[in-house]
Parts: C-alpha cells; structure tokens; sequence
C-alpha cells in the first residue's frame, strides 16, 4: 500500500528554500545549509577589477547596490555605489549613497556622499550630507542640495522624451539636465 501526502500551502512569508550539500570525508557526514537570498534581500552588483567598460555614451544603471572595483569610462546611475580602493570612474555618479575609496574624475551626485582616506575625487559633488575622511583628496566644488529628490538617480532607462519609464512625467524643467555627463562635459 502506497501512501502520499500532499504538500502543505506554503505560507506568503515563509523562509527562502535551502540547499543542502552533503561533504563525506574521513568517514563523517557534515551537512551545510545554504540560503538562497530570497527577492525581498538586497543584493550587490559587482563590476570587478578585471573588468574595463569604455565608451562615448555609456550609462550603467542598478537599481540595487552596486559596487566598482574595475576601470569604468561612463555615467552611473544606483541607488547605492561603493567606488573600490583600485577602481578609476571616468563619469558622472548619481546614487543615493556613495562611498569613495579610488578615484573619480567626474561630478557626484548623492544624498549621503562619503570620501573615504586613499579616495581621489576630481570633480564637482552635489550632495545632501557630505562626509571627507582625513587622508581623502578632492578638487571640486561642493555644493549642499537641501531637496535629495533634486539629484535622484535615474534608476530606470528614460523613454524618446528623456522621462524614465516607470516614473512619472512631472514639467520638463529648462536648462542643463540634472546629472550631466560625462561626454557632455569632454564636448564629446
């Protein structure tokens, strides 16, 4: 006689699935539990040291964390960025959070901007909250945003009439756009 149960419902917030792995050696089973991170977790992108992205127009765009270790000649748009001890940006960064530790030729724009020591930022940075470790160099500008809403990044890739698809279209205001870019500012 065979049985069979059927599955229970899973609840809506039930834990993410596990993997397991099984190790035999010197003859004892051990068992590792892995966690799948589930949708609701953050993740982090990595652009790592090994990596170069050069080109007239490019822009990267993460809507999560994302982190630089590699050589980057483009705009970033994340909602969080951390600029790695070996990375070099040659662009414009727009993220909520940004953390510098290499070097960045290029304008900042962020809510909370944080220079870190080692970091080599040439470039004006527009930020709400700005924070320059001893040890850090900068030959910019700054200027204090009171509204972070004013130097949001464009997470989202803008439609034929340069709005971002998922936002919605307030009155295109005149004048030089919010982030400028890097090709703009090499007249390239």
């Amino acid at each position: 006689m065979v049985f069979s149960r059927k599955p229970e419902p899973v609840p809506a917030e039930a834990p993410a699935p596990q993997l397991r792995r099984m190790d035999r050696g010197n003859g004892v089973e051990k068992q590792h539990l892995h966690t799948i991170a589930s949708a609701s977790t953050p993740t982090q992108s990595v652009i790592g040291n090994d990596l170069s992205i050069e080109g007239q127009t490019i822009t990267i765009r993460c809507k999560g964390s994302l982190k630089v270790l590699g050589n980057i000649q483009a705009d970033l748009h994340s909602r969080e960025l951390e600029v790695g001890k070996e990375a070099i940006i040659q662009g414009a960064i727009a993220a909520e959070t940004v953390d510098v530790y290499g070097r960045v030729n290029g304008a900042i724009m962020g809510a909370h901007v944080v220079l870190h020591a080692g970091a080599e930022v040439e470039g004006d940075i527009h930020s709400h909250l700005l924070s320059i470790e001893q040890g850090a160099a900068f030959d910019g500008r700054s200027r204090r945003v009171r509204d972070p809403s004013e130097i949001a990044p464009q997470l989202e890739r803008p439609d034929a009439h340069g709005y971002a698809s998922a936002q919605p279209q307030p009155a295109r205001p005149s004048g030089p756009p919010a982030v400028p870019s890097y090709t703009q500012n090499m007249g390239g």
